[in-house]
């Protein structure tokens, strides 16, 4: 017996194979599908229709054609081939933009940002990444910095990496020398991260070259328009930000900060666990959580 795993890989065979026996509009429909299947769970028939410049029934033929009752059914039949594409969120978001749940500028964005989390989900498999994993991880003293509206995202990969590991420290922009960056004594032993999107900051700009400069290790988190940073280093992580919104999106910056951390603890291992349970107890000595018996502070 067939498994629907089977069955899904069977129907890309298909597309694949029967491509040049399709009519000219179902060639464009089944070519649509290969050459898009990171994103096929956001779409639908009257979406493809439009994309394609097709119609909605052609869409509806296709799919029976193909031995479905409709598009989303087919797509129903390509979700085991494609697990790496966040399904349910597909149909969730589908759902929300045809109910007239939201207006068209905020469903676009919706998808923008879907498809910027699954693009650094894809970044987070290369070596590049890897390579700023390990000088996270392993560098005496990790800097972070962040300028304009991204300065939250620097601080939460500050905070995080604070909890994984000692040595993580968030400069101080407004003293205008980053005298914890460039006054170290040791600076092989140290690695900078920046964190900026454009119109980038004339400070993470002279920081950048300063520290290369110094030849200590630079990381940058940013968009995909910064042309300059790889002047000064290769370790980039560059994500899409552009929505339908006033603000381009930090959606995809954070998502990148969420998975370096994961996998800076995932690299210290057993480490990341002891300093936690110290820390913990630390907080619930001094401050405590919510439900929990704070403990005494000892005096003397």
């Amino acid at each position: 017996m067939q498994s629907q795993k089977d069955g899904a890989h069977d129907l890309l065979q298909r597309l694949e194979d029967d491509l040049d026996a399709f009519s000219p509009a179902e060639r464009i429909i089944a070519n649509f599908i290969l050459t898009n299947r990171g994103g096929i769970a956001f779409e639908t028939a009257n979406s493809i229709a439009e994309k394609l410049q097709v119609s909605p029934v052609t869409v509806g033929r296709f799919s029976r054609k193909m031995g479905y009752r409709h598009f989303k059914d087919l797509k129903a039949g390509l979700r085991t081939a494609m697990s790496g594409v966040p399904w349910l969120v597909g149909d969730q978001m589908t759902a929300f933009v045809g109910a007239g749940g939201g207006s068209d500028r905020r469903g676009g964005s919706l998808e923008l940002e879907l498809a910027g989390i699954i693009e650094v989900y894809a970044l987070a498999e290369t070596p590049g990444w890897k390579e700023i994993v390990a000088l996270l991880a392993h560098s005496h003293r990790v800097h972070v910095a962040g300028f304009q509206t991204e300065r939250g995202v620097a601080m939460t990969l500050a905070h995080l990496l604070q909890y994984a590991r000692e040595g993580v420290t968030l400069p101080d922009a407004t003293s205008g020398n980053f005298h914890e960056v460039l006054a170290d004594d040791d600076p092989a032993g140290q690695c900078l991260v920046l964190v900026d999107m454009r119109r980038y900051s004339q400070q993470c700009h002279d920081l950048a070259a300063a520290a290369r400069r110094r030849d200590i290790p630079v990381v940058m988190i940013t968009d995909k328009f910064c042309d300059w940073i790889r002047k000064y280093t290769d370790h980039v992580i560059a994500v899409p930000t552009e929505v339908e919104l006033f603000w381009s999106s930090q959606v995809a910056l954070s998502c990148a900060v969420n998975l370096l951390v994961n996998d800076v603890i995932g690299v210290l291992g057993g480490e990341v666990e002891k300093r936690l349970e110290r820390l913990s107890d630390l907080y619930q000595a001094h401050s405590g959580h919510v439900g929990s018996p704070r403990r005494k502070r000892t005096e003397g």
